[in-house]
């Protein structure tokens, strides 16, 4: 019995002795399981964190990759400052993001040149899956994706007490890309791009004589090719038109009025031209857009490149563009007879009327031969892209039934009062967005400077705000005002503002702002997955 006793006490004091040993075990679990938690946590907020800033550093590119990396930064630190979780400082890359082109195994290089404008395609990396491609980018160009990555460390409150003081959350990346981010989604539209020709455009007229274009007129032209050749022409149809309109010869469906250097001995008003005296119901003898939507304007070399393909209709009708003279025979104002060659004028309320009746199909065959779009694609949106740079110059004054787009009508303001003819390009703009119609604005050079008259106040209307406005998107239908983009820093700040309006303080800044204005009219920022990089 006393032997029993024994054994019992010795079996009850090794169960002590176990049970001791997994209470330590239990209270180092359960610590370990917070400290998990903990690591879970910060993990996901730190995730949190990268998307956060990815999507702020987004909203700079393509204009300005090195306020996108400030962005980025600032936003990830201040997200974790937030969570109570410490600052950090991420690891941030800036890439270009296209598709994949299965028949060369490579980026679509086309893209990459177009929206990142990186000619060099001799890379070390290049990171592709069936669907993107990304390749390296700097600040040096117009990078459309950026790429947050951090690894933080996670102090554990009970790990050190068994040895095990910290963890890390590993690697977290995110990835956020703005405009053209590589996939063909569907993004059907139905495009009008006006482009201003008037003698302004070209920086060397002297004297009376034009040399080579130069200047904004070239870069106009290149930012429209480098535009279309970036775009996909089975998606997206194009027309084309120009301020001054466009007289059609035997040659040149875009023959300015005048016919190149020369002026012209026909007065714009021909046959068919509406000239009522005193009924002040004029319409030129010409065309606004002169070219018709097409599906037909791209090529694709054996390397996989695509870009504008110039014996097109459209391409060549871009890459052939004539400028105009100052000066043209328009018809008097009250005979509607030839009168002495005067300022030929930039009409830019009768411009918009125009391409915005073709684009509503108002006057007839406006996609007359167009193949119909997989349903897939769904409806397309309306655009007219509208470049110019100053303020109007109309040379008579039309019957105020013309600044609807409900006739043919073309509206002028004799006498340059501005302030009128901004008013009524202003109208037209409004008229056209009721419509359904997305309106995108550029401006170059003189028209950060240009003036549109006075408010009845006496402030200054600028005409960058005039076009700034007639751009917004905005549901209240309010102005958007316009930055100077002739002071530093100002155009970036203008073209990544979401107004519709964008501007280049150079000529040389044309071809970037036409890729920017087509990207704006895909999906904003967006996060994605990126092949080897996220």
């Amino acid at each position: 019995m006393l032997k029993m006793l024994l054994e019992h006490r010795r079996e009850r004091g090794a169960v002590a002795v176990i049970v001791a040993l997994m209470v330590v075990v239990l209270m180092a679990s359960a610590a370990l399981g917070v400290d998990i938690g903990k690591l879970v946590y910060e993990r996901q907020q730190l995730q949190n964190a990268l998307d956060a800033a990815a999507t702020a550093g987004a909203m700079h590119l393509p204009d300005d990759p090195a306020a996108a990396i400030v962005d980025a930064q600032k936003f990830a630190a201040d997200n974790m400052i937030g969570a109570n979780l410490g600052s950090i400082t991420p690891n941030i890359a800036l890439r270009c993001v296209t598709s994949y082109n299965a028949t060369t195994n490579s980026p679509d290089w086309a893209t990459v040149v177009a929206v990142c404008g990186i000619t060099d395609h001799t890379f070390n990396v290049l990171d592709c899956n069936e669907q993107v491609c990304s390749v390296p980018c700097t600040v040096a160009f117009h990078c459309n994706t950026i790429v947050v990555k951090h690894n933080k460390t996670v102090a554990y409150s009970f790990g050190p007490a068994i040895g095990i003081p910290s963890g890390q959350t590993g690697t977290i990346s995110a990835a956020a890309c703005r405009g053209v981010c590589g996939t063909v989604t569907p993004n059907p539209l139905d495009i009008v791009v006006m482009a201003d020709r008037t003698p302004s455009m070209v920086d060397n007229w002297t004297n009376g004589t034009f040399t080579t274009p130069a200047g904004s007129f070239s870069s106009m032209k290149s930012g429209i090719e480098d535009m279309l050749g970036s775009m996909n022409q089975d998606q997206q149809y194009v027309a084309f038109g120009t301020i001054a309109i466009s007289v059609p010869t035997t040659s040149d469906k875009v023959a300015p009025p005048n016919g190149g250097n020369a002026f012209s001995d026909a007065p714009l008003c021909g046959t068919g031209c509406t000239w009522v005296k005193g009924g002040k119901k004029y319409h030129f003898n010409g065309s606004w857009v002169p070219i018709g939507f097409t599906n037909k304007y791209t090529k694709t070399d054996t390397a996989g490149v695509t870009s504008l393909d110039t014996t097109t209709t459209l391409g060549k009708a871009v890459h052939n563009l004539a400028f105009s003279t100052p000066k043209v025979n328009y018809p008097n104002a009250d005979t509607g007879k030839a009168a002495t060659p005067s300022n030929e004028g930039t009409h830019l309320a009768a411009a918009l009327k125009g391409a915005a009746r073709y684009l509503l199909n108002v006057d007839p065959s406006a996609d007359a031969g167009l193949p119909v779009r997989p349903k897939e694609f769904g409806t397309p949106k309306k655009v007219i892209i509208f470049e110019t740079d100053g303020s109007p110059s109309e040379i008579f004054t039309s019957d105020s039934s013309a600044t609807t787009l409900t006739n043919n009508l073309d509206i002028g303001v004799a006498g340059n009062d501005n302030k009128l003819s901004c008013d009524n390009f202003s109208a037209i703009a409004s008229e056209a967005k009721a419509a359904n119609i997305t309106i995108i604005t550029i401006g170059v050079g003189a028209v950060n400077k240009a003036t549109c008259g006075k408010t009845s106040s006496g402030s200054t209307i600028y005409v960058r705000n005039v076009m700034a406005g007639a751009a917004s998107p905005r549901k209240s239908g309010a102005a958007s005002d316009a930055y100077d983009c002739t002071q530093s820093g100002k155009t970036e700040a203008e073209n990544t503002d979401g107004d519709n309006y964008y501007c280049a303080a150079s000529s040389s800044d044309l071809k970037s702002v036409f890729i920017a204005a087509m990207g704006s009219l895909t999906k904003s920022s967006k996060l994605m997955s990126l092949p080897n990089v996220t």
